[in-house]
């Protein structure tokens, strides 16, 4: 269909009119083209600054203008016009895209807690397992432990009485 608009008419108030004379509710248009009910209600007000990001914008504009038999490509270089000259397109832009940005590379980077918990659950797996074999032997790694450190001890205390009975022979 042919946009043949008033020069003063917005895009927005295009696209409201042409859905109250096909006797749409907004919750119908969203229904229908899985569009917010907020967004149908802003890109009707041309309130650009309560759209999702650009990308998001133009391909609601596309499916709206579909809904409404318009010519898809007309409407969304319409919006994208309209849109370039907002007056909060500077500032909004540039603060989300560096949003967009961050989100997009923390996206991107490996998740090193993941790296963390596989080697905790590793080396408690190997714990668990020592203990059952263990247990299941009937050995007890503290008495071996014990018996060693006896055994490491023991040369210590013999040199120390060593020298206590002899003390010339230093």
């Amino acid at each position: 269909m042919e946009l043949s608009t008033p020069d003063n008419e917005s895009l927005g108030m295009l696209l409201r009119k042409l859905r109250l004379e096909r006797s749409l509710d907004i919750s119908d248009v969203a229904e229908e083209t899985r569009i917010p009910p907020a967004t149908i209600r802003a890109m009707e007000a041309d309130d650009y600054s309560s759209l999702p990001a650009l990308a998001f914008a133009r391909g609601f504009y596309a499916i709206y203008s579909e809904l409404l038999n318009l010519d898809q490509e007309e409407i969304v270089e319409r919006f994208l016009s309209d849109y370039q000259q907002a007056d909060f397109k500077g500032k909004a832009d540039d603060a989300s895209t560096n949003l967009q940005g961050k989100q997009i590379g923390s996206m991107a980077e490996r998740p090193t807690h993941f790296l963390r918990t596989a080697l905790g659950i590793t080396v408690l797996a190997i714990i668990l397992i020592g203990a059952g074999i263990c247990w299941y032997a009937g050995y007890n790694p503290a008495n071996h432990i014990s018996q060693w450190l006896k055994n490491f001890q023991e040369p210590q205390i013999e040199i120390i009485e060593q020298t206590k009975s002899n003390p010339d022979s230093q």
